[in-house]
């Protein structure tokens, strides 16, 4: 055991639970991470990857609010120190317009459903088609239990629950990703949640949720399902854990980010450019996620509101390299070579627009992915 690295983990964890505020930070705990703590002694932690030179930050830094232009300032130095180019992935509002004022520049990545469970309310014909569906769920004799493995273990169900990530790995074509999406983690459950949908106590979908200190709420993970399920399977699950998670005393809950969706925050500031390059070379990069049908599933549930989610980098002027970057620590396993061919075969289609500077598309043809 690495006691170094296990001390790091505790003193995250009570960090996390002071000022977790990021819907994703639970996930900072993954093993690929690198810890940053402050050399003057502010409370907290900046986790991080490399690729490509590029210190890419996991989500908002760990720390008071107050210390965030501080704390971001004694990162920047221990990144220019190492020649490492800086890079904040999915920072929330109040972190994004800090990294503005220190020199970042920024990207809108998409938009977080957030969901004030005492406010929440399915009535009126705008939810008629769910609610039935998850009337057809129950009809057909679907129930949804929380699972707390760690009060008393069911290896039925966990045998079930792993068959079920098997094949959705196996469907989507690559491992589990990093990063800031986290894991199943049965072996290691910590302080995550499931919640698991049942027929006839078979495991048809679960998911896992983990705690978002700071703000006493719940970030919905990720979910899996059987191939084919009832209808409403999913809808009844996510019903019915808000309501679970709502009288055990939570006062929120996300789904989590909506990849590239614009459609509540105003962003004036948003560079054509580089969004048209994310969106390209997600687009050729389709097994990351199915960025419409995921943001419609989460609008079906009416969030009570939207928040924007960022990439912010440094120095200001954008880079492939940081796209590169960004795409190798989500899918850590993936092929140099495939990502390199995808990214470049987005920058072949802006070379077709007119609206990209000549200087740019000559820029981006140059550059080396390495």
């Amino acid at each position: 055991m690495d006691l170094r690295r296990e001390d790091d983990r505790h003193r995250v964890i009570e960090e996390l639970k002071r000022h977790g505020y990021q819907s994703q930070s639970y996930n900072i705990l993954r093993d690929d991470k690198s810890y940053f703590f402050s050399p003057s002694g502010i409370g907290g932690v900046i986790a991080y990857v490399v690729h490509a030179n590029v210190a890419l930050a996991a989500g908002d830094p760990v720390c008071h609010l107050s210390d965030l232009p501080k704390f971001v300032d004694e990162f920047i130095s221990f990144c220019d120190s190492r020649k490492w180019r800086c890079c904040f992935q999915a920072v929330t509002d109040r972190c994004c317009d800090m990294l503005v004022n220190l020199g970042f520049g920024t990207i809108k990545i998409g938009e977080e459903p957030i969901f004030e469970l005492n406010k929440l309310s399915w009535a009126g014909g705008r939810f008629k088609d769910l609610r039935n569906d998850t009337r057809s769920a129950k009809k057909h004799g679907l129930t949804v239990v929380e699972y707390c493995p760690l009060a008393g273990r069911k290896p039925d169900w966990e045998k079930q629950m792993e068959e079920l990530s098997a094949t959705w790995k196996k469907f989507k074509g690559s491992g589990e990703f990093a990063f800031l999406i986290g894991e199943p983690g049965l072996e290691d459950p910590g302080e995550r949640k499931y919640f698991l949908a049942l027929l006839d106590d078979q495991v048809e979908a679960f998911v896992v949720c983990t705690p978002i200190y700071a703000r006493n709420g719940i970030y919905f993970d990720l979910m899996r399902r059987r191939e084919w399920t009832i209808r409403g399977t999913n809808q009844l699950l996510i019903a019915e854990s808000f309501r679970l998670l709502k009288e055990q005393g939570y006062a929120m809950a996300t789904l989590g980010t909506a990849p590239l969706a614009n459609e509540h925050v105003d962003d004036p500031s948003q560079s054509h450019i580089i969004e048209l390059a994310l969106r390209l070379a997600f687009d050729h990069l389709g097994y990351f996620h199915r960025y419409k049908p995921l943001y419609q599933f989460k609008r079906q549930f009416g969030p009570t509101s939207w928040e924007g989610r960022y990439l912010a980098f440094r120095p200001q002027r954008f880079n492939p390299v940081m796209l590169y970057a960004l795409l190798k620590a989500y899918d850590p396993s993936g092929v140099k070579g495939k990502l390199s061919r995808q990214i470049q075969h987005a920058w072949g289609s802006i070379r077709k627009l007119d609206k990209v500077p000549a200087s740019l598309l000559e820029k981006m043809k140059g550059h080396r992915l390495s």
